[in-house]
């Protein structure tokens, strides 16, 4: 499992070159800026990939403050 930002989708997504370790990149949330959440930054991958069954984000008045980006959580099937 990992955690990384990456801006880009698509063609020029670095995140293209782990697609055949953790599969199609398709769960992300917008998580960036805290303040008003417009990009969705932050990745978290898992292999297999299908043990990622939901990815979601913190969003409270103290996460907002604490960080530019709100926190993203992943739930994983057993």
């Amino acid at each position: 499992m990992g955690d990384l930002n990456e801006w880009r989708m698509g063609k020029n997504s670095a995140l293209l070159a782990l697609e055949p370790i953790f599969g199609p990149l398709t769960q992300f949330v917008p998580s960036f800026p805290s303040r008003k959440p417009t990009f969705a930054l932050d990745r978290i991958l898992a292999t297999p990939h299908h043990l990622l069954s939901q990815f979601e984000v913190h969003d409270s008045t103290l996460a907002r403050v604490a960080s530019d980006h709100l926190p993203v959580t992943a739930h994983f099937a057993s």
